[in-house]
Parts: C-alpha cells; sequence; structure tokens
C-alpha cells in the first residue's frame, strides 16, 4: 500500500506566505517567461481558492483571466518559500513511514509496507486515512489518497474526485485524459489521443495495450499497465538529513499538556521515520522547551534499551512533562537524539515474558518528577570520610569500564541509619580529654551502657574553618540489650545514629 501527500498550487500558496495581504484576493502565479515572449501570453501556472472560484483554470494566458477576472492580482514566485513548503510537506510523510519519494515538485509518495510490518498487524485503511485526514501545514491544503502502486496513488491524489479515499483501479476512470502529464514523459501521445477523441481515462483504459505501444510508442503502453494496476515501480527514496535534530515553532502558544504531548508525539514519528531509513534506534532524548518569557527548559534522558518506536520513546518524556509548572507558555520546541544499533534477541516462544527494560525507565522518569532533578541515582563513594559523603551516578549512563564502587559492611550485623540521627542527651565523663558514655537519658532507647567499643575519631575539611568537621563514634549495648551507634559531635552534641539489627 502506497499514500501520496498533494499540495495543490504550491506555487502560488507559497508566494502567498511571503505576501500574505494577498490573500483576500484572487491570485496567481505565472509560468517562468521565455525570451521575447510578452507576459500577457505567459500561461498561469498556479492560482489560489479564490482565483478558482472565479472560474480561473491552470494554463490559462494571463489576458483571457485578466477578462475573466478583472480583480486578479499577479503575484512573483518566491523560491525559498516553495523550498520550505515543500520541506515541511517531507516531514510530514516522514512522520508516517520512512520510506518516501519527492514524485513531483508538489508531491511526495510514502511506502506504508515498512510501518505495516513493524505493526502487530496490518493497519486499518480506516485508521490510515484518518491518520492522512489530521495532517495540516500552515496556510496549505493537503489532499491525499492510498492505493495498491505509487503512480495510481499519485494519481488520484492530484484530483478532486479521488482525493481522501484508498482507490482501485477503476476508480480512475472518471478522470480527464490530461492528468497523465503528471507521470511525466511527452505529451504527444495524449495530443494524438485527443485527436481521438478521447478524453477520460476510461476510454485509454478500453484500449488494447499491445495495440497503443504500436502506434504511440513505449510510453502510451506503460501508462496502460499503470493504470490497469500491472506496474508497481521501487521508490526513489528522498535521503533524509544527516542531523536529527528538529524544531517546531508554535503558531498558538502551548498552554496546557496535551496539545504538548501531541506536539512532540509528532516530532517523534518524524524521529522514527529517520531511525528506521538508517537502520538505527534512540539511546537518548533531548528535548528544550522555549518560553515566552524568554526562558527554557532541557531534559536529557537516556533509555534503557535503544528504541525506534514512538512509543518507547514518549513514555519518558511524558513523565517529566507531567511534573511541569511553566510560569509562561513554550513557544517553541527542540528535539535532537543520540543514536545506536538497535538491539535484536531471540524472544521464547513457550516461556514467560522477559521484562520489559522500558519500564525501569518510567520508573526512574516518576522518581525524578518526584524527588527533582539530580537526586536519583546509584550512590558512590565520594572523595571524603564524612558521613553520607557520595555522588549519584546517572542510573542509565553508558557502560563503564570499572564498576561503582559500593559500600560494604564491616560488621555480620546490619546497621539500620536513622535519618535523621537521633538527637539524645548522654550521661559522660570525662576521660583522656575525651566525653566517655555512661548512660542514655532520653531518646527511643533510654538506659545504661554496659559495653562498648570506641571511641573512633574522624575528621576532615581542616583546611576549611567553615566547613570542617570533628566526631567521635562508639558502638555501645545497653543494659536493654539493644546495640546502637553513638555519636559525639563538637562542641557538646550527642546523637544516635543507628541501630544494629
Amino acid at each position: 500500500m502506497f499514500a501520496t501527500l498533494h499540495i495543490p498550487d504550491l506555487p502560488v500558496i507559497a508566494a502567498l506566505r511571503a505576501n500574505p495581504a494577498a490573500r483576500n484576493h484572487p491570485c496567481a502565479v505565472l509560468a517562468i517567461r521565455r525570451a521575447g515572449e510578452p507576459q500577457e501570453k505567459l500561461p498561469i501556472l498556479a492560482i489560489n481558492p479564490l482565483a478558482k472560484m472565479a472560474g480561473l483554470q491552470t494554463g490559462w494566458p494571463l489576458n483571457r483571466s485578466l477578462i475573466r477576472c478583472p480583480d486578479l492580482q499577479v503575484i512573483p514566485r518566491d523560491p525559498l518559500s516553495e523550498s520550505n513548503l515543500r520541506d515541511e510537506l517531507i516531514q510530514l510523510g516522514d512522520s508516517i513511514g520512512p520510506d518516501l519519494e519527492l514524485t513531483s515538485h508538489d508531491a511526495v509518495t510514502i511506502d506504508l509496507t515498512t510501518r505495516a510490518t513493524r505493526a502487530t498487524r496490518a493497519t486499518p485503511l480506516g485508521d490510515l486515512t484518518d491518520l492522512l485526514d489530521s495532517l495540516e501545514i500552515d496556510g496549505a491544503e493537503i489532499w491525499h489518497a492510498l492505493a495498491a502502486t505509487p503512480d495510481l496513488s499519485h494519481l488520484a491524489a492530484r484530483h478532486d474526485a479521488t482525493r481522501g479515499r484508498a482507490i482501485h483501479p477503476s476508480d480512475l476512470a472518471p478522470l480527464p485524459l490530461e492528468i497523465l502529464t503528471s507521470l511525466g514523459g511527452g505529451k504527444n501521445p495524449i495530443a494524438v489521443l485527443e485527436l481521438w477523441g478521447i478524453s477520460h481515462l476510461r476510454d485509454f483504459m478500453a484500449f488494447p495495450r499491445q495495440a497503443l505501444a504500436e502506434r504511440l510508442g513505449a510510453e502510451a503502453g506503460l501508462w496502460h499497465d499503470i493504470l490497469h494496476g500491472k506496474s508497481c515501480r521501487l521508490l526513489q527514496l528522498h535521503r533524509p538529513p544527516e542531523s536529527l535534530a528538529q524544531s517546531h515553532d508554535c503558531d498558538d502558544a502551548i498552554h496546557s499538556l496535551d496539545p504538548l504531548i501531541f506536539a512532540i508525539k509528532r516530532m517523534l514519528h518524524t524521529l522514527a521515520g529517520r531511525l528506521a531509513s538508517r537502520h538505527l534506534a534512540a539511546s537518548l532524548l533531548q528535548l528544550r522547551l522555549d518560553l515566552e518569557s524568554g526562558h527554557s527548559l532541557e531534559r536529557s534522558v537516556r533509555l534503557p534499551e535503544p528504541q525506534s518506536q514512538v512509543e518507547g520513546m514518549l513514555s519518558p518524556l511524558q513523565m517529566w512533562l507531567e511534573s511541569l509548572k511553566l510560569d509562561s507558555p513554550v513557544a517553541r520546541l527542540h528535539l535532537d537524539a543520540g543514536t545506536t544499533f538497535a538491539a535484536s534477541a531471540q524472544r521464547e516462544w513457550f516461556g514467560r515474558q522477559m521484562p520489559q527494560p522500558e519500564r525501569f525507565a518510567e520508573t526512574l522518569a516518576k522518581l525524578d518528577a518526584l524527588l527533582g532533578t539530580g537526586r536519583v541515582g546509584i550512590p558512590a563513594h565520594g572523595k571524603s570520610f564524612e558521613v553520607d559523603a557520595f555522588t549519584l551516578l546517572p542510573a542509565m549512563g553508558p557502560a563503564r569500564s570499572t564498576p561503582v564502587e559500593t559500600t560494604r559492611a564491616e560488621s555480620s550485623i546490619p546497621l539500620h541509619r536513622f535519618r535523621p540521627p537521633r538527637q539524645i542527651s548522654v550521661a559522660n565523663e570525662k576521660r583522656h580529654g575525651k566525653p566517655w558514655p555512661m548512660a542514655l537519658l532520653n531518646g527511643p532507647y533510654p538506659g545504661e551502657i554496659i559495653d562498648r567499643r570506641g571511641p573512633f575519631p574522624a575528621s576532615g575539611d581542616w583546611w576549611h574553618p567553615e566547613e570542617s568537621w570533628q566526631r567521635l563514634e562508639w558502638d555501645i549495648q545497653l543494659a536493654s540489650r539493644h546495640l546502637l551507634r553513638l555519636v559525639f559531635q563538637t562542641p557538646d552534641q550527642w546523637q544516635l545514629d543507628g541501630i544494629y539489627q
């Protein structure tokens, strides 16, 4: 199945973008003038809807058009605007499937076979038609059609009678004969056919194929095969840009979550198409939101498993978006991706389903949104012996050459840490210039200390008077048989750090 997207009268639509004041008037763009040819004899290349309502048609000379519509405005072509509009059309096609062809200056054709193969089942025609109906470009109308071959879909998308639906070869029969010029080639066969009195495709399709090829040449025979659905050529694939970065300027600033997710999902469809055309997958997503206030919010999400599907890439971003509280609407979106080779694995036919690593990314995104950026990761030893002196490594970072150093228990009995430590009062006496605990006077475990190990002194950052620290630690046993860790911090502060369990 193939789909074609077509922008009718693209030159005049692009020219009106650069000249918006003329949109409320009948407008036309003329064909390129040849040397010595007067302007009034130039044929009309493209017209806007108001000129069509006035009865004008493309191909008419300018003098005839002005007689029919005296208010007609002739606007110059804008090659840069045409190129930009064509790029937008290519991006729309890229969001549907990775394999597309720039069939003409105003139409792209997409091979939907790849899209159906990636899905668990073939996509219904109704869903495809709804998807194509939802495509939009500012200031331009998009015609589309579905067919079994690329040329059939291209012909159907260019005529009002067949656009917007899935067609069969017989559906093209009522179309005028001159639509065959959109397939390229010379006009001589069409001129001869018109002399024969042939005006519609049904009459052309009724001819024997061999007789047409003998009298009008191989081109007429190829047209006959195309119209009967017997010719399905390979697409001349359009190469996407090397960069995966995309930007989206919001015509109307985005104030709520749903339209923001919709815009990002559209960009992810384009990204998925580009990844599929390169046989790659995304390992890192970078999203930046530019606000109307001038501020920007940026987020980098490293995926636990390379992803090339929209759903797998959208979920971690959506978790972050749901936690945002923006001070102004979003005016612009920017999306980029880091790539790697897609992971492949042999799935068991009869075994239980393996864990889904992409769900880990969702969990991390929820924790990050709840606790704040930079508060979720893998703890690793810092460069200080101070309590809780550790750094957080990314939970989903690239492969490391050395394993993360983790804290190892020095005792066979685990210590349950109190967070925060419990402040208590301790009866003590001085021994060798240091406080010596005798009993706990309050707190959750008051009582006499019957045994102790320590003190174990620790200090650090003495070269920074404001940040220096000192502490004495004891492992104590109470008469109640509880084993605790007791800490004294200068100048006169006692606390329980935890209990051995």
